[in-house]
C-alpha cells in the first residue's frame, strides 16, 4: 500500500499513527522516506480490515527490481 492508500483510509496521519502506534514524527519520516516498511503495512492492513493490502513493491527500502 502507498502512503497516500493509507491517508485516505486512516484520513490523518495522527490516526496512522494511532493505528502503528508510533508518533506523528514517525509517520512524517515514513511519508518523507516514500511509504511503509512492509511490516508497517501489515499491521495497517490488520487494522484496516483487510481494506488496505500491504505490497511489498511498495516498501520503499525494497531494491528496485531489473527489468531485462
Amino acid at each position: 500500500m502507498t502512503f497516500d492508500e493509507a491517508l485516505k483510509h486512516f484520513r490523518t496521519g495522527r490516526a496512522i499513527g494511532d493505528a502503528l502506534r508510533v508518533s506523528g514524527s514517525r509517520v512524517s519520516q515514513c511519508r518523507a522516506a516514500g511509504g511503509f516498511s512492509y511490516p508497517m503495512q501489515c499491521v495497517l492492513e490488520k487494522e484496516s480490515g483487510g481494506v488496505l493490502v500491504a505490497n511489498r513493491e511498495d516498501d520503499p527500502t525494497q531494491p528496485l527490481k531489473q527489468s531485462a
